[in-house]
């Protein structure tokens, strides 16, 4: 008789998809936060995108560093309007 015998992996986890799970909880309706290959994706409306995207930035950094003081990996971050008419690119780097 053959058995099949499944092992469970755990979900691998990456500081990429913690930060996402964070930000979604931080940014709640002003945007939206999604992954993106390896880049964390946040869309705004074009308004909030010209006017406030460098508190939004900000606000970002200061999260991760608050929650992820020591990261082995780097956080790649594309911020773009919800009409894609503009993107900026940011890393924030891993740890030393």
């Amino acid at each position: 008789m053959n058995e099949i015998v499944t092992l469970a992996v755990p979900a691998v986890r990456t500081l990429t998809a913690d930060v996402i799970r964070l930000l979604k909880t931080e940014i709640g309706d002003q945007g939206t936060v999604a992954a993106l290959d390896n880049h964390v994706l946040i869309s705004f409306n074009q308004p909030d995108f010209e006017l406030r995207m460098g508190n939004i930035l900000q606000q970002i950094y200061r999260v991760v560093e608050q929650h992820f003081p020591v990261r082995n990996e780097h956080v790649n971050i594309i911020m773009r309007d919800t009409n894609s008419t503009y993107e900026n690119v940011f890393k924030i780097w891993k740890s030393a």
